[in-house]
């Protein structure tokens, strides 16, 4: 079982400057603990954290990784973005990383950053369905003609192919039955997000499983996992960890909208209940048993996690990120994850 690091927002209290030095320091963190994969999320104008840009942090980390490495957009808000300039970035962006890239695609949930762009909340996932439908001819073809209801194209030239054939994987991100009924049609996975509950995940890939077969699609395959995890002494020394990094991300959250999973009467009293749920706490040989438990249970790789806190500085990150390569990498990496779910 595989393991790899989510890069996400940093306050902007923190400069530019030092932002970007502590990407680079943990993803060289990450591939000297033996993780595989490296991740990067997208806002647009976020309040109170900077996030960079996925396509060009990520060319960057290409020419600082080892070509085992792999590099993914998790997520990349696919509704934003004219079809034919996402599959000519993203191609471009394959051929720069060595081919090595999974394009992980999704909605958001953030209606002003839909206003910004003009594009009407309302038809965010039927426009990113034929996105992806774009997406796979423009990877593909030579010529592409495709009419839709939000996107027509007639006979343009492809002239940017990526190297991974017959194209990048897609991962599709979603919460909703509709947004995971997407994902198992068009996509090649669908990452489960980490507020998900272990004793959830079994149903949640049943219904995705079920709709991949509804398709014509195969129901076995691996999907990426989520999963936020903290060590510490023991269970309750690491929930104190977790909340004292973490709380300020979960209230940052909440207050741009995402706040299904944090109780909007008393939001800080709230969050280490709402961790307790689903974060991976204990100490190192508790936390592997967890994830093996799971992997055991349904068919998940990589696993993914964050090391960066709104409350950690980046040396704090980079120690976490040497203590998850010390302790709970070689716990789990010779388990081989369920291929098909019981």
């Amino acid at each position: 079982m595989e393991l790899g690091i989510i890069l996400g927002n940093i306050p902007t209290a923190v400069s530019e400057r030092e932002h970007f030095d502590s990407i680079l320091r943990q993803a060289h963190a990450a591939q000297e603990a033996g993780m595989t994969h490296i991740l990067i999320g997208q806002h647009f104008h976020f309040e109170g954290s900077r996030w960079f840009q996925p396509v060009p942090v990520l060319a960057r980390l290409a020419g600082e990784l080892d070509p085992h490495v792999r590099l993914c957009t998790q997520i990349l808000i696919g509704p934003l973005y004219n079809p034919v300039l996402l599959a000519e970035e993203l191609a471009t962006l394959d051929v720069v990383t060595g081919g090595r890239i999974s394009v992980g695609l999704g909605l958001g949930y953030i209606p002003k950053e839909y206003e910004t762009f003009g594009i009407p909340f309302s038809e965010r996932g039927r426009r990113l369905s034929e996105i992806i439908e774009i997406l796979k001819l423009m990877w593909t073809q030579d010529r592409v003609t495709y009419r839709g209801r939000y996107y027509t194209l007639d006979d343009i030239a492809v002239h940017i192919r990526p190297l991974q054939q017959p194209h990048p994987p897609i991962w599709v991100g979603a919460g909703s039955d509709a947004g995971i009924k997407r994902a198992a049609e068009l996509a090649d996975a669908w990452p489960i997000t980490p507020q998900e509950r272990p004793a959830e995940l079994p149903e949640l890939l049943g219904r995705y499983f079920d709709y991949r077969e509804a398709a014509g699609r195969s129901r076995s395959g691996r999907v990426p996992l989520r999963r936020e995890i903290m060590i510490g002494r023991d269970r309750d020394d690491a929930l104190k960890k977790a909340v004292t990094v973490a709380s300020e991300w979960y209230l940052n959250m909440a207050a741009t909208g995402h706040n299904e999973y944090v109780d909007p009467e008393g939001l800080r009293s709230s969050i280490p209940g709402v961790m307790a749920q689903h974060w991976v706490l204990g100490d190192p040989e508790d936390c592997a048993r967890q994830l093996r438990d799971i992997a055991a249970r349904v068919p998940v790789d990589p696993i993914i996690t964050r090391a960066n806190w709104p409350a950690m500085s980046t040396q704090g990150s980079v120690d976490y990120i040497r203590l998850l390569g010390e302790r709970l990498v070689p716990a789990v990496k010779d388990f081989e994850p369920v291929e098909t779910l019981a």
